[in-house]
């Protein structure tokens, strides 16, 4: 009986591993991708001639560089760079927002270079409390915002929403453009999101396979 009960169990652990979603699922359609925004909790502001207003960063510009994704999603919808139909793709930025709420910007701004790391990302992943279970969330750990470099640095993270699990993880940069703090900021999202269309979905695409 134990040897039966222990031969269940393990055939259970198996489905749950199984059930776990790939890049190879995304890429091959068989996985939707919910873009979940941008997590700003590991940021850091360089350049303090450019981040004058850390209240107005935290509870204004934040919740707003998240909701353009779902009210401007001609520009910054990701469904065209990952080559997916409307029924595969979806952006949910709550959890983001919510997230932010305990970002710290008034003492990350500095001057000197920054950098986090790859454990530094899953760790901040771990963290999550996410209301989408269900395919592939992709979110942009932010590093910086670099002022001095007109630069935004984003780590671009794939997450399988069911486990939590970091399936894939790169920093990329975005040039900063537009006028006015908040779309000056927002044009890095975007250039970011360019990048991914134009370069990085086929090295991606191919590596899963």
């Amino acid at each position: 009986m134990k040897k039966f009960t222990l031969f269940i169990t393990l055939l259970f652990v198996a489905g749950q591993v199984s059930a776990q979603n790939t890049l190879s699922d995304l890429y091959s359609g068989k996985a939707k991708l919910t873009f979940l925004g941008l997590d700003f909790t590991q940021a850091k502001y360089i350049g303090r001639i450019g981040f004058t207003d850390p209240a107005a960063i935290k509870n204004q510009h934040m919740v707003s560089w998240n909701n353009l994704i779902e009210y401007e999603p001609k520009k910054f919808s990701l469904q065209e760079a990952f080559r997916l139909k409307p029924e595969q793709y979806q952006s949910k930025v709550t959890d983001m927002i919510k997230l932010n709420e305990s970002a710290d910007v008034k003492d990350n701004i500095i001057e000197e270079p920054y950098t986090i790391t790859e454990d530094q990302v899953k760790k901040s992943v771990a963290k999550y409390s996410l209301t989408e279970k269900d395919g592939i969330g992709l979110v942009y750990v932010v590093e910086s915002l670099n002022k001095n470099a007109e630069k935004m640095c984003a780590w671009v993270t794939f997450i399988d929403l069911k486990t939590k699990k970091v399936l894939y993880t790169e920093k990329l940069e975005g040039a900063a453009a537009g006028f006015g703090f908040r779309n000056y900021w927002a044009g890095a999202v975007y250039k970011i999101n360019k990048s991914i269309n134009s370069k990085y979905y086929k090295q991606w695409s191919n590596a899963a396979k």
